[in-house]
């Protein structure tokens, strides 16, 4: 008896298997975080943010949409207008000498998607994003790289928070 049948047999399901879990996967709107795309009638936007890291991550986040960003609003089928974006450390918890031994983080985010002529496409929405870290006084230079490292991490989900929002703007059509 031929001993390659079975081990054949089991290459080609697997194959099977994987090419049925890879087309229903794309079939139902499944994408890798990050990977949202926008529909057409907003992709022509101009970004108005506080500069910062925060809008760098909004604008790699928004290009890989497929935005195409304008230089200026003139130009621009919408504009995506980020009125706040600020953060804040609180303390979280207390050791038994009153000092800090846990801080929290709240990311706030506001913005706006307008036409070109400055009306309101969705209304205003604020998204908060927060996150919790232990503090050790004897690890203050690792505790600050956490700390910015969850700060990025705040950024990023709200920016694709927002994205993940501004493709379900299909209602819309440009001037």
């Amino acid at each position: 008896m031929n001993k390659k049948g079975p081990k054949m047999v089991n290459n080609v399901m697997r194959t099977a298997l994987l090419l049925l879990l890879t087309i229903s996967l794309t079939a139902c709107g499944f994408h890798l975080r990050g990977n949202i795309p926008l529909s057409d009638s907003v992709k022509n936007m101009y970004l108005s943010a506080p500069e910062g890291s925060f809008k760098d991550q909004l604008e790699d986040v928004l290009t890989r949409a497929g935005a195409q960003l304008t230089s200026s609003p003139a130009g621009a089928d919408v504009v995506l207008v980020v009125t706040k974006a600020d953060s804040r450390r609180t303390i979280g918890t207390l050791d038994d000498q009153g000092k800090a031994n846990s801080y929290n983080l709240r990311f706030n985010v506001k913005y706006i998607l307008n036409d070109s002529e400055g009306t309101a496409i969705r209304p205003s929405k604020t998204l908060v994003e927060s996150r919790r870290y232990n503090f050790d006084p004897r690890t203050v230079v690792e505790t600050e790289a956490e700390e910015a490292e969850l700060q990025e991490s705040m950024e990023q989900d709200v920016s694709l928070r927002i994205v993940r929002q501004l493709s379900t703007v299909t209602d819309f059509t440009a001037k």
